[in-house]
């Protein structure tokens, strides 16, 4: 029998598929959005424009209306678990791996154990959205124990793939289209960072939403294999069969070069997702890293759509400043010895 499913968001890397998932089960898909970013699918859905960060917005154009299943995206999810209380089956909250104590923290500051499973220390006291996380969550918890509704909480980690906002991978494509002779790689690119490809987040989203065993468990998000900062350049290199230097540097002498570099390593356990949903990766992480550079490539982002966090700054005459210097303190010190 065919499900009702609301999706908060909806037009996003994850979105796009997510619902697509859920037509192809047969199901009737209503997506409330902003508008502001245009999304085909694979058939008809129902639209709701509005603004998933206004409690006030959301109740009203949500109204008093039912659905078998909602996944929120995006937006305040405390607002929307309390107008969907009572009228949905099962809510599935996307939160992010900020939730845990630590992870923040650049290399080599963090000290947090690998793999980090669901049941490690939360974050609370972080100042803006990353404080904010772990609260949200414990009102989900409190939702699905009242009865007012089945809550699953999922959560991403750095998402990539066709239009994601923080696609850490067009910082070394851009290069490579600039025809740059080399790119720092901070830390020389030793850092493991949990990454998630669209369609397998998605995927495992929509087990999530539709397998019993997942109520009331908080579920990590990722790729099965968790490529190191170097190895994600090499093989957007290969892909595009360029011929860059990668010219491996500390990361204080290079703040904001290549940001995923310079952060903490992160290894996501997804032993639960793998064992109670039988999830396993659509796409394997080194053809998913393949296929985002090529469509990096084939369609080049507008800066307006990319979070500089994610992609680094791309000042040229200062990188060739740092590998100026650096090499000549490199060549200094090997005729010491």
């Amino acid at each position: 029998m065919p499900r009702t499913v609301l999706v908060i968001g909806g037009t996003g890397p994850t979105g796009v598929p997510l619902v697509n998932r859920f037509l192809g089960a047969g199901d009737a898909v209503t997506i409330f959005h902003s508008g502001r970013h245009p999304a085909e699918f694979a058939a008809p859905v129902e639209r709701i424009l509005g603004d998933a960060r206004d409690a006030a917005d959301i109740g009203e154009k949500l109204g008093s209306r039912e659905w078998d299943i909602a996944v929120c995206m995006y937006g305040r999810l405390r607002a929307q678990a309390r107008t969907l209380a009572g009228r949905t089956a099962r809510f599935v909250g996307i939160t992010g791996q900020p939730v845990y104590r630590g992870v923040a923290l650049p290399t080599p500051e963090s000290q947090v154990p690998l793999p980090v499973p669901e049941s490690a220390p939360r974050q609370y006291d972080a100042a803006g959205y990353t404080g904010k996380v772990a609260q949200g969550e414990d009102q989900l918890f409190e939702q699905h124990a009242q009865g007012d509704f089945e809550v699953v909480v999922v959560r991403y980690p750095g998402v990539f793939g066709p239009g994601a906002p923080m696609n850490h991978e067009w910082a070394v494509v851009k290069r490579i289209l600039d025809q740059r002779p080399f790119m720092i790689l901070p830390h020389d690119g030793v850092t493991y960072f949990q990454r998630g490809y669209a369609e397998n987040l998605a995927h495992l989203v929509f087990l999530a939403a539709t397998h019993a065993q997942a109520a009331g468990e908080a579920f990590n998000a990722g790729d099965e294999q968790v490529l190191s900062c170097r190895a994600v350049a090499e093989t957007i290199i290969a892909a595009l069969d360029a011929d860059i230097e990668l010219v491996g540097i500390p990361a204080p002498f290079c703040p904001g070069v290549f940001p995923l570099a310079e952060k903490s390593s992160v290894i996501l356990d997804g032993t639960k997702a793998r064992t109670l949903l039988g999830h396993q990766d659509v796409v394997e992480v080194h053809e998913a890293t393949r296929l985002t550079a090529l469509h990096l490539r084939d369609n080049p982002p507008h800066s307006a759509d990319l979070y500089p966090a994610g992609t680094g700054k791309f000042d040229y005459a200062e990188e060739d400043r740092i590998v100026a210097r650096w090499r000549a303190a490199t060549a200094m010190m090997m005729g010491d010895r």
